[in-house]
């Protein structure tokens, strides 16, 4: 029986993951996370090769920043809305993202998880092309109860 400390993210993480292009306008970022329900999504460079990772909370505090956001429950809408473009996800991401290989436990990733203060890690092949992300709740669901 494998336990939690020797168990791998490949397991837990979500394989083929949504990823964005470098210079992808903030438009079509909220396009990308709301029609395929999710909160954060990788940027690769032209080689697919992983450079950042943008978030919900990176798009809307743009938006807030530019004055432009109360409650925003379209997101997509509120970002092409915009009179003047709020630039380019490039803009925005957060980068060097905490990255991990599926073959790495699913402890030592959560803990990675804790002392970074992230709440998804991007999984990578060995040539640094996303291939999976692991999520906070992903690593939750593997204690009991």
């Amino acid at each position: 029986m494998t336990t939690t400390t020797q168990a791998t993210i490949e397991t837990i993480m979500t394989r083929n993951p949504v990823v964005i292009s470098m210079g992808t306008s903030l438009a079509e970022l909220a396009e990308v996370l709301e029609g395929n329900q999710i909160s954060g999504v990788p940027v690769v460079d032209p080689h697919e090769q992983i450079v950042g990772v943008v978030s919900k909370t990176d798009l809307v505090s743009r938006l807030v920043e530019g004055g432009r956001a109360g409650f925003l429950p379209d997101l997509a809408r509120a970002a092409s809305d915009l009179e003047e473009p709020l630039g380019s996800v490039d803009d925005i991401m957060t980068g060097d993202p905490v990255t991990a290989v599926p073959t790495e436990s699913i402890a030592s990733v959560a803990r990675r998880m804790a002392s970074e203060c992230v709440h998804r890690v991007i999984v990578i092949d060995a040539e640094r092309r996303p291939v999976g992300v692991v999520t906070t709740l992903d690593v939750l669901g593997v204690f009991p109860g």
